[in-house]
């Protein structure tokens, strides 16, 4: 492996919905070569060759022997797999969320790249959502306790997309994630409810997550709504925070003068909002550029294995409390 020769050798797996973009942009960043790309879709992965000038590998071996690193878009079943195949050769990977199909696989994703020293990144892409950045650079700042997280991630359902996980592995995933960076807390316990409509996994879920700190997140999660929402609110006692990651953008609600109750009724007053100018910096690229960092040992990478793994495990006790209709307290400190 040659990760800090002048152009680092980056090979992608999968061009399905998103390794087609990760191909694109690959083939677009300079200091890269893009070694090319499998997929067992031989006619499929010819057409992104064709028209990004790059090779389609026969097989997985022939692409793994010329990438110092690669990025992993394959069904979220063969993770393991391939992830495991690539960490055993040295190779830096960029797993697209989730890190693997179980907790048991990705631990041992997290253990292997932990004993050989190697860059395990999650591509948790709604981290560099423009709008999410924004957000955690805006709330740094923030000296009140969070007294609420509220997160919508919906999607009507058109049958084709991640099929091999349920609307948590795919969808609830990215707001964990983020809920969980955001309350800076243990989780101390979940109460959720879901179920199958247009397939045989859950297809919609609402959770709800106390954390340790006494702050709560709620969470609406589906696949069968008639039109994409993604937002995410952030309360605290006097300021709110908005992002909606599909505009994007981000605004802030503040109040100058805490509200008071009169006759018990409480007066919000003198509210002011203030829409934040962004970037417009595709979240794809952004991501890349931080996995490009964190193997050439500039940085490590904001969602590594470790962090993709305690998402996971969030997620576990959420399924948990849906399948069997019950209240879960987090023994384990997640």
């Amino acid at each position: 492996m040659n990760a800090k020769a002048e152009n680092l050798r980056i090979g992608v797996i999968g061009v399905g919905s998103m390794g087609r973009h990760h191909i694109r942009i690959v083939s677009q960043t300079e200091g890269v070569e893009s070694t090319g790309l499998f997929d067992p879709d031989d006619e499929r992965a010819k057409h992104f060759c064709t028209e990004y000038g790059c090779t389609a590998h026969e097989n997985l071996d022939n692409l793994l022997e010329a990438t110092d690193a690669v990025i992993v878009a394959a069904p979220t079943t063969l993770h393991a797999e391939i992830g495991m195949k690539c960490l055993n050769r040295g190779i830096h990977v960029l797993m697209e969320k989730p890190l693997a199909h179980n907790v048991e696989e990705a631990s041992k994703l997290v253990e292997s790249a932990q004993e050989r020293n190697i860059v395990l990144m999650v591509g948790h892409v709604e981290r560099f959502n423009p709008a999410v950045r924004k957000f955690f650079e805006v709330f740094q700042t923030e000296t009140e306790d969070i007294v609420s997280i509220d997160a919508r991630r919906l999607m009507p359902f058109d049958g084709s997309r991640c099929m091999d996980v349920d609307v948590l592995s795919d969808l609830l995933i990215h707001d964990v994630d983020l809920a969980l960076e955001i309350a800076g807390s243990n989780v101390k316990k979940v109460s959720a409810a879901g179920r199958a409509i247009f397939s045989t996994q859950i297809d919609t879920a609402h959770t709800r997550i106390e954390f340790e700190n006494g702050a709560y997140a709620v969470f609406w999660t589906g696949k069968c709504s008639p039109k994409k929402a993604r937002n995410i609110t952030v309360a605290t006692r006097s300021r709110c925070y908005e992002a909606d990651t599909l505009t994007p953008s981000l605004t802030v609600y503040s109040a100058d003068q805490i509200p008071e109750n009169e006759d018990g009724i409480c007066f919000m007053t003198d509210l002011k909002s203030e829409r934040v100018e962004l970037s417009n910096q595709e979240p794809l690229r952004a991501e890349l550029e931080e996995f490009i960092d964190a193997v050439r040992g500039r940085r490590s990478p904001l969602i590594d294995g470790k962090r993709g793994l305690r998402g996971m495990q969030v997620l576990e006790l959420v399924r948990s409390s849906i399948l069997d209709q019950k209240e879960i307290v987090n023994e384990q400190r997640i």
